[in-house]
């Protein structure tokens, strides 16, 4: 017989799985909490009292997400340096696949800022990306003096600004990768071994090529004309 822990964290699969399915079916989570619990077969009251709101159960499912993620990347053959960028290409590929369902969790778990939205780039996300940095640090590719939770932040805030722009309808996917591998490329030449940074620096100038090539198409919202 399941323990009492258990049986609560099944209620509390249920319900994300749920949400995954609704927001699949649907495009958007615009579905109630009534038709949440339904499809969970739990009762009304069960997700707000095992989550507490609808955006926290947005951010579980944030979080199942990338518990899958990880386990996809973790099939990936890349060193500590090429993770990096292997990730975000990854995490690219995921969203072409289902973009309408990735945007409706995003929308969903950001709401409309507040206190909560934070999560949106905090646990598990910041854990994955200071995994990251402590691994390359470890290899001798970033500096050891370096603080790894400054870097995991820097990093995975820049990740979200970016995947911000692409919900919003403001940039593609093929941006979005080129934007973060250019971010990233400059965030972590700065933090970089001799050894690191020279595996890093060839990576720039292709880079900056693309953007250029996207700016040509269509301007920066900086330096586009606001008159019009």
């Amino acid at each position: 017989m399941p323990t009492r822990e258990q049986a609560k964290q099944a209620r509390r699969d249920a319900i994300i799985t749920a949400a995954v399915r609704l927001m699949r079916a649907r495009g958007d989570a615009g579905f109630s909490m009534r038709a949440l619990a339904e499809a969970a077969g739990v009762s009304i009251a069960t997700p707000y009292n095992l989550f507490g709101s609808k955006q926290a159960i947005m951010l579980a499912v944030l979080d199942a997400g990338m518990a899958r993620y990880e386990d996809h990347l973790d099939r990936l053959e890349a060193d500590a340096l090429d993770i990096f960028f292997e990730a975000v290409s990854l995490a690219v590929e995921l969203y072409g696949e289902a973009p309408k369902f990735h945007k409706a969790v995003l929308f969903a778990a950001y709401g409309d800022g507040g206190r909560d939205h934070r999560a949106v780039f905090g646990d598990p996300r910041f854990l994955f990306w200071k995994g990251r940095v402590d691994q390359a640090r470890d290899a001798g590719l970033l500096e050891s003096e370096i603080e790894a939770n400054a870097l995991a932040l820097a990093l995975s805030q820049q990740f979200f600004i970016c995947i911000l722009e692409w919900a919003y309808g403001q940039i593609g996917l093929d941006e979005l990768e080129s934007r973060v591998h250019y971010s990233f490329a400059l965030l972590l030449k700065g933090a970089a071994t001799a050894a690191g940074a020279e595996r890093i620096a060839p990576r720039i100038r292709p880079l900056q090529q693309q953007l250029t090539r996207f700016w040509a198409d269509a301007p920066l919202p900086l330096t586009a004309d606001k008159s019009a």
